[in-house]
């Protein structure tokens, strides 16, 4: 459900730290939620002449439930696995070419084109870019590029891209698959875009998405349809960013969604233990 919210609405792109509290949220509801089914079922909870977990067809839907998460899962690892092994393999060639700069924080890698990416791995990981963007880019624009690929490593944003990863590939190849896929990415840019905001100013980090993006208009051109265009929107027209009220309250009720299973299934164990205790 949180998924298609996500997609079939805009909102997200004027909120992207709401939506993804929202999706995460509802991920970890959903399997807070599985787990008190199993509870229940494992446990019969429910009075003898009402037990509805008891019907076949409930037995089925959670033994599909777990197999999906299991499938997930697998694809998962799967998925970080192979990316974890190019990331050796490039960090191996960064070693070779690249050249590490203290006072950036960052490995600046000798190219013609306007590169600027990180790489996760031990001690936090790289943020990597080129000598040409170091020559192109004001100081502010280049701390703002720092700043945005710096909140990718910490935030740890490449695991929830291998999670979008895992899901597209086990739900069938179909358009909503895509564009999901598709606007989480943008979410998890813009989560990025908002830390550099913090860090350098709405000012700074607009200017260096546009020249990145090759686009240097003053105002971005109100086109839906361009998640630059979007993320460039959000920087210069939102007062606040992710630390505004709106997101806060989302966060916080995605939160409470997601424990409120756990607290329910915590209490039926608790009451399953005590009845096998007292028999």
């Amino acid at each position: 459900m949180t998924s298609v919210v996500t997609i079939m609405f805009s909102w997200p792109y004027r909120a992207p730290c709401a939506a993804l509290g929202l999706w995460l949220g509802g991920g970890v509801g959903s399997l807070t939620g599985l787990l008190l089914a199993t509870c229940s079922l494992a446990f019969g909870l429910g009075s003898p002449e009402h037990r509805v977990l008891r019907l076949l067809v409930d037995v089925v839907a959670v033994m599909a439930a777990w197999a999906f998460v299991a499938w997930v899962a697998k694809a998962f690892v799967a998925i970080h696995r192979g990316a974890r092994k190019r990331r050796e393999r490039h960090r191996a060639l960064l070693a070779l070419f690249g050249e590490s700069v203290e006072h950036l924080s960052a490995v600046v890698l000798p190219s013609r084109q306007l590169l600027a990416y990180s790489v996760p791995g031990p001690r936090g990981g790289h943020a990597v870019i080129s000598d040409s963007l170091l020559t192109e880019f004001t100081p502010e624009e280049i701390a703002s590029v720092l700043a945005h690929e710096q909140a990718h490593l910490k935030q740890r944003h490449h695991l929830f891209g291998e999670l979008s990863d895992a899901l597209r590939t086990v739900l069938p190849k179909r358009r909503f698959t895509g564009r999901f896929a598709e606007r989480f990415g943008s979410l998890i840019e813009m989560r990025a875009d908002c830390a550099a905001r913090t860090k350098c100013g709405r000012q700074a980090t607009a200017r260096a998405l546009a020249r990145w993006s090759g686009t240097r208009e003053a105002e971005p051109v109100p086109a839906l349809d361009c998640p630059v265009t979007i993320r460039r929107r959000h920087l210069l027209a939102s007062e606040r960013c992710c630390g505004s009220l709106t997101s806060q309250a989302v966060f916080g009720a995605a939160l409470l969604a997601a424990v409120a299973p756990l607290a329910l299934i915590t209490t039926g164990g608790m009451a399953a233990v005590c009845r096998w205790i007292c028999h």
